[in-house]
């Protein structure tokens, strides 16, 4: 069975909370709740009573792998930050899941996420 995703709007509203806006900064959020129970949370795992939302803030966008970041665990029910937790590493190598979305990028250097509604210009013709 699919698990259902959260809504945008809460989830970054939930983020932005969470993790703010820093300037020169991004901050990610997965729309796929985690369970209760035992979640990683960067290099930690945190025992929470209800669902929650993992957030993620890229303190250096586009500086490679390892480098500063952040995560919270927000608690769905209570809406309340679980915890924060420094790191020097993404949730994954590469380009985060489809269900990851952006909540706060006032600089424009999300790079972590798939472009979507984006396309790209058409093949000329070799002269």
């Amino acid at each position: 069975m699919p698990v259902s995703l959260l809504d945008t709007t809460m989830v970054t509203a939930l983020g932005r909370i969470a993790l703010g806006a820093l300037p020169g900064t991004v901050v990610y959020a997965d729309r796929e709740p985690r369970s209760p129970g035992p979640v990683q949370v960067g290099p930690e795992v945190v025992r929470a009573e209800h669902p929650t939302l993992l957030v993620f803030r890229d303190e250096m966008p586009g500086a490679n792998w390892m480098h500063p970041s952040t995560y919270a665990l927000v608690d769905l029910v209570t809406r309340e930050v679980l915890t924060l937790v420094a790191s020097d590493r993404p949730p994954v190598f590469g380009t985060l899941p489809d269900t990851w979305i952006v909540v706060s990028d006032a600089d424009g250097r999300a790079d972590l996420v798939r472009r979507t509604g984006v396309s790209s210009p058409p093949e000329q013709p070799a002269p």
